[in-house]
């Protein structure tokens, strides 16, 4: 083999490295990029969501109030009925009272 070829095929192996490298290098910015840009993606998403969720918790508390202050009234409501009950029978209950105490 002569000494030209032999330079050729040498100069060509240094090229090769170089490109092989060069490939390299960018392959790994190429990566790097693409998981920056997952990552922010992520984050973005992740944000939303938390926002979403945020809003829904906010407004499953808002309906507990309000059914918790439905419930209180109907609660309110139905001791003042049977209190008024209670009451109206009160007079037949202390005669009943009386009546067992002094019959004995």
């Amino acid at each position: 083999m002569s000494l030209d070829a032999m330079k050729r095929i040498a100069d060509a192996e240094a090229a090769s490295r170089q490109t092989l490298q060069e490939a390299s290098a960018e392959a790994k910015q190429m990566i790097a990029e693409a998981e920056a840009s997952g990552r922010a993606y992520y984050d973005r998403r992740q944000s939303e969501s938390d926002e979403v969720v945020r809003r829904m918790m906010a407004e499953a508390d808002a309906k507990a109030a309000n059914n918790q202050e439905e419930i209180m009234h109907h609660a309110e409501n139905q001791c003042a009925v049977l209190r008024a009950h209670a009451e109206g029978r009160m007079e037949e209950a202390s005669s009943c009272i009386v009546e067992r105490i002094v019959m004995g």
